[in-house]
């Protein structure tokens, strides 16, 4: 087993995104552009009453969320601070975002990979305890999340830093270091949190072109035992 091959094995099923009474078409246009490298189809729809410019997310019929169409139009315009975001109790993912799970995408850019990233680092910030594993290609791109993950192990978490070995982090001890000179490592961009509940989740993807990504989130046990299982073996 490799994460590449996790990645080959997860299929996502499709999922419909309904924006109700929109007032700007152009705010459509952004859910279409960020939702069509997904499994979700963006489609418009009128109530007779009730608020216009609200969005609602289905799987084959059923109801999983309902976001304000500014907020998540925000947030997946990177408008809404997600990205650049140090302290998760000035933020927060629209519920709709955690909700699009099990899901692949493709040509994913450097962005919204973060923006992805946040949604599980922001779960295990709030949850507390468990583990988050995180790979960094280079463990000195996790210099530059230093703040960030000290303040998610202030919470009880604690943290698994995957990386090429090309800065030594503070020895601490929330953290344990994988400091692997692997290609996969190198190659992959992946964020996992265990907590034993339903907090758990899991991003992974695999760099494709330079700072392109293709890959999958999920919310699956055995998804998540899968890719687990393979970085505690592979790397323990």
């Amino acid at each position: 087993m490799t994460l590449s091959s996790i990645i080959a094995d997860v299929r996502g099923n499709e999922r419909t995104l309904t924006v109700y009474d929109p007032t700007n078409p152009d705010d459509v246009s952004e859910l279409e552009r960020h939702f069509e490298v997904q499994n979700v189809e963006v489609n418009e729809a009128t109530v007779p009453e009730g608020p216009e410019n609200f969005v609602v997310l289905q799987d084959d019929g059923e109801f999983l969320a309902a976001a304000d169409l500014d907020t998540l139009r925000r947030a997946v315009t990177f408008e809404s601070g997600l990205v650049e975001a140090d302290d998760f109790g000035t933020t927060q993912v629209p519920e709709i975002l955690k909700h699009v799970d099990d899901t692949t995408f493709t040509a994913y850019g450097k962005r919204r990979m973060i923006l992805a990233s946040r949604e599980i680092e922001e779960r295990a910030w709030r949850t507390g305890g468990g583990e988050l594993h995180a790979g960094f290609q280079r463990l000195s791109l996790f210099r530059d999340q230093w703040d960030l993950y000290t303040r998610i192990a202030d919470r009880g978490v604690h943290v698994h830093a995957y990386g090429l070995p090309d800065w030594e982090p503070p020895e601490t001890g929330w953290l344990t270091v994988h400091d692997e000179d692997a290609a996969e490592v190198r190659d992959s961009w992946f964020v996992v949190f265990e907590s034993g509940d339903a907090s758990d989740c899991a991003l992974l993807a695999e760099e494709r072109e330079p700072n392109e990504f293709a890959g999958f989130w999920t919310y699956d046990d055995a998804v998540l035992g899968d890719v687990l299982g393979h970085l505690r073996s592979a790397y323990s």
